[in-house]
Parts: structure tokens; sequence; C-alpha cells
């Protein structure tokens, strides 16, 4: 079973989903930006008069959020911490007491009642209450002196493993923080030294240029992000403009080809008509001619079977005077003939994949400058 003073998975969990990303600590003024994320009031506002030489952005999305900034309080997130604040401020009260007794440093330099400590010093070696820091301060030589927070923890790191003396130099030859006597009879007597606050300054010099490197690099991937978004959003307009056009165009062909496919039918139903038009009267003459024609021959194959020479010649005679006085001349009506020519239709089907062709031809050509 968790003591009291612990917290529980849960418990831990939900009071990282109710810290500010910026600061780490429970939101303090939650407040929203427009992409959705949550910050502090204080600590957005930081952030966001640091980005005053760039576009604002959300630290956490890097969305750009426009020249006025926008921010609205989050109410129900405030009163989600303060209940989560006050579930917990229970259990915390219960063993505060004894935790904090535990956890006390007492003053080293009190001699009547020990009273808790607020400071330690490092050069001293003592933990110090808020009257004896204040003497500890006053005096001028121990104005220099290195003060930490009470209970921090570290102090054999900040000595000398050689001399058990406090780290008060640096050596610049070899990276290292080093005491006194390192650097007056120990391995690093004649490198180059300087004290700690010496090179705080030049770290903090440091931190300041790669601070700003980062930051010029942070701008430059934002800026080509920005225009990664940019063309990807006009990459999609002009597909959806292409893929318009083409279904128009598609369409328009569809439409013109329907409608001359119309008109040439027609032209082709209108020539067959002008054609037929005598046929039907010139296939009666020509049945009718056709069938006195047979009636005729059957006569004169009659006449061959004829033995009265007399008979013969007289029937013959009219017989020949009924074929004589028909014409059996055949008159055929002009026809238009009407045929594809096999030259023009592969010369349309040339042109048809000519057009596909250069349509291929052209997306390949975006593909390859893509």
């Amino acid at each position: 079973m968790a003591k009291a003073g612990e917290k529980s998975g849960g418990a831990t969990s939900l009071e990282n989903e109710l810290s500010c990303p910026v600061c780490l600590c429970l939101y303090k003024d939650p407040v929203m930006l427009s992409c959705g994320h949550n910050f502090c009031k204080q600590c957005i506002r930081k952030v966001l008069d640091s980005q005053q030489r760039s576009p604002a952005s959300c630290p956490m999305c890097k969305m750009q959020l426009g020249p006025n900034v926008e921010v609205q309080n989050n109410f129900q997130l405030r009163s989600i911490v303060e209940t989560f604040l006050a579930a917990n401020s229970k259990g915390q009260q219960e063993d505060g007491s004894e935790e904090r007794k535990k956890a006390m440093v007492l003053c080293d330099f009190c001699l009547d009642k020990s009273e808790p400590a607020v400071k330690t010093c490092l050069m001293c070696d003592a933990s110090l209450c808020q009257a004896h820091l204040s003497k500890h301060n006053a005096t001028a030589s121990q104005q220099d002196h290195v003060l930490v927070e009470v209970g921090t923890g570290g102090v054999a790191e900040r000595r000398c493993q050689e001399h058990g003396k406090l780290l008060e130099c640096y050596c610049r030859n070899e990276r290292l923080y080093i005491c006194l006597l390192c650097c007056i009879v120990g391995q690093h007597k004649g490198h180059d030294i300087i004290t700690l606050k010496e090179a705080h300054e030049e770290q903090l010099a440091e931190l300041s240029n790669i601070a700003t490197w980062l930051q010029e690099r942070e701008n430059a991937l934002a800026a080509a992000l920005e225009g990664l978004l940019k063309n990807e959003r006009q990459l999609k307009t002009n597909i959806k403009t292409v893929i318009s056009q083409t279904e128009s165009l598609f369409e328009q062909l569809k439409t013109d080809i329907i409608k001359e496919k119309t008109r040439i039918l027609q032209d082709i139903e209108s020539i067959e008509r002008k054609n037929l038009t005598g046929i039907p009267e010139m296939k009666g003459e020509i049945q009718k001619l056709r069938g006195e024609a047979v009636e005729l021959l059957q006569s004169l194959q009659k006449m061959k079977e004829q033995p009265d020479v007399f008979r013969f010649f007289k029937e013959f005679k009219l017989i020949k005077d009924r074929i004589y006085s028909q014409d059996f001349s055949v008159n055929m009506v002009g026809m238009e003939v009407l045929e594809m020519d096999q030259a023009w239709i592969g010369s349309y089907k040339r042109l048809a994949q000519d057009f596909i062709s250069n349509m291929k031809a052209l997306l390949r050509e975006v593909q390859c400058e893509s």
C-alpha cells in the first residue's frame, strides 16, 4: 500500500496531464491558443514575447498564430486543476508535519534551540538559519562564499576528490572544475585557469550563441515547413483544377462526337431515302416487263411444236410483232455509292491516339519536374 505522501501512478499521470508544457508545473490561469494547446498565461506570454523577430507560433505544434495572437481563458481546465489540488491537499496535510520534521535541516550555529536552516554555505560547510545567514552575509570576508539551498545534496561533488577543497576554479585545458590546490601544486599547475564566475560567464555567452543559432535553425525549419505546406496546398489546388479541366475536355469531346454522330447518321439516312425514292416504281415496271417476256418465251416454245406450217408463219408473225412493239431495255436509276474510306478511318484513329499520347506525355513531364 502506498504511503500518504507518495503519489500513485494514476495521480502522477493526471498531474502530468494537468501540467503546463513550458514550466512543467500545474497550470496557473490556464489559457488556450487557437490550435487547442493549453499553457499558463504567464508562460505563453514569455514564449510569445521571445518570438518578436519571427512569426508567432505554438511552442508545441509550431502552428503559425498570425500577427494578432488571441488566447482564451480555459475556465474548465482551471476548475479541474483546483479540484485535483483540493483532493491531494488532504492526504498531504495528514503526514506533512512528520515528513517536514524528517526532511528538516537544523542550523549548525544555534546553541539553545536549533532553528531550521534556510541555506548551506559550501565554504563554511555549515547550514544556516535566517538569523545566522544574515550575520554570515554581513561579514565582508564571507560575501563571496557559495550558498546553496538546504537539502540540495551533492555537496561532495562540489569538493575536490584529491584535496577535499571546494571547487572554485575552472581549467580551460582540461575543461574541468578544480580547487585552488589543483592549480598551485596539483596536476593542473601551469594550465589556463579561471574562476568559476568567469567560467560561468563564458558558458552563458556560449549558451546564448547556441540558443541564437538554434533559434535561427528553428526559424528556418518553420519557414521550410510553411513553404512545404503552401506547396502542398497549391499542388492540391492545381490537381483539382487539372482534373476539372480534363473532365470538362473529355465531356466536351463526348458531346461534340455525339452531336456529329447524330448529324452524320441523319445525312446517311437522307442519302438512303434519296436513292430509294424511284426504286419501288421501277421495280414494278421491271417485274411487269419480265412477266411479259416470260409469257412470250413460253409462246415461242409452244410454236416449235406447231406442225402446221401455215399456222406457224401466221402465229410467229403475231408474236414477233408483240416482241418488237415492247421495249425490254433496262434503265437503271443512278445511285450514289457510299462507303467508308479505310485510309480516312486510320487517320482518325491516329489523331485520337496522338491526343491521348500528348495527355500522357504532359503528365509524365509534370511527374519528372516534381
